[in-house]
């Protein structure tokens, strides 16, 4: 398994084990179709999420144009699947609107938050001495 499914699924299975902390108390709180929505709406953001590892996993295995296109498809395809799994639902009034959009909203914060101390601390790029060589190099990049 690749380090970034890896990296996803470990973090869904945090993501998921705190939502079902959070969901209790909305239960207890709300009541149960409160709590439903709520993850349900988990649910469909970490759906979202890890359908991103597909993404990073055609970037990093073949990077074709076509694959590059398919990459971009596939972000169109995941705004899509948010917009009708979040919308329909609302729409209908099968979930309550603010718990279900509440919980995947929460998913996406709680993924940068784990997923951001899982970034490289630093990124590796020669430091430039003088602002003459810097733009030196940016003539030199630029082909002038």
């Amino acid at each position: 398994m690749s380090p970034h499914w890896r990296i996803a699924f470990r973090s869904a299975a945090w993501v998921s084990a705190a939502a079902l902390v959070v969901a209790t108390a909305v239960w207890y709180l709300s009541g149960a179709s409160q709590a439903g929505a709520f993850l349900y709406g988990v649910a469909m953001g970490l759906l979202s999420f890890v359908s991103m590892a597909a993404t990073v996993s055609m970037l990093t295995d073949r990077s074709t144009p076509v694959m590059m296109m398919a990459v971009a498809g596939s972000f169109g395809a995941r705004c899509v699947f948010a917009a009708v799994a979040l919308g329909i639902p609302a729409y209908l009034g099968l979930w309550p609107v603010f718990p279900m959009l509440g919980g995947f909203a929460l998913v996406y914060l709680a993924e940068n938050v784990v997923l951001l101390p899982m970034m490289p601390r630093k990124v590796s790029r020669p430091e430039l001495k003088s602002s003459d060589e810097r733009a030196e190099r940016v003539e030199r990049k630029v082909g002038t």
